[in-house]
């Protein structure tokens, strides 16, 4: 496929990894989808304390809501003993983030909070969508329940964090303690 001048990408090829990684860029050229995500150059925010608690707080919402199904407010009455080591888990790595995120003391503990946000938030939306579609081990009520409030509330705060660390991830947004240095 011939390439618009100027256009050129340079990817190094050095052994598979290279030639791994210059197929991928090859696939997304093609595909459009570099053009797709390179918006974060165009728009960019400097508000690092306002991203950074919407952060905490979609995390802290995420916990509550596991937190809540963990005390006695799942919608069955009876659960498998996993699911709810699973909740605890999940109520206990959230506050770990959040927490991380709050006292911000170094930027890479700050980076590690966002970086347990993503991994709780991708982890409850795989747990979700497994239960309603695949089903699991003791739990065949939940196969097909998507309209569940409380479960979609959590879903939409799990795709929330994860589209607001990807804004941090891309430079379109800048978490604390980080902050741009913009003059008008």
């Amino acid at each position: 496929m011939a390439e618009a001048p100027g256009r050129e990408v340079a990817v190094a090829t050095d052994g598979r990894a290279g030639a791994g990684l210059a197929a991928i860029a090859q696939t997304a050229r093609w595909a459009g989808i570099a053009q797709l995500i390179s918006f974060y150059r165009y728009i960019a925010f400097n508000v690092p304390r306002v991203t950074t608690t919407v952060g905490i707080v979609v995390l802290l919402g995420i916990a509550a809501i596991r937190l809540y199904w963990l005390v006695g407010g799942f919608p069955l009455p009876v659960y498998p003993a996993y699911l709810g080591g699973y909740f605890g888990l999940l109520v206990a790595v959230a506050v770990l983030a959040a927490g991380s995120m709050v006292i911000g003391l170094k930027p890479r503990l700050v980076r590690l909070g966002w970086v347990l946000g993503s991994v709780v938030s991708v982890a409850s939306i795989a747990m979700y969508v497994a239960s309603r579609t695949v089903g699991l081990p003791g739990l065949p009520r939940l196969l097909r329940w998507w309209d569940y409030p409380l479960g979609t509330f959590a879903m939409a705060l799990a795709a929330l964090f994860v589209a607001l660390h990807l804004s941090v991830v891309t430079g379109m947004n800048v978490a604390y303690p980080q902050r741009r240095d913009w003059h008008d």
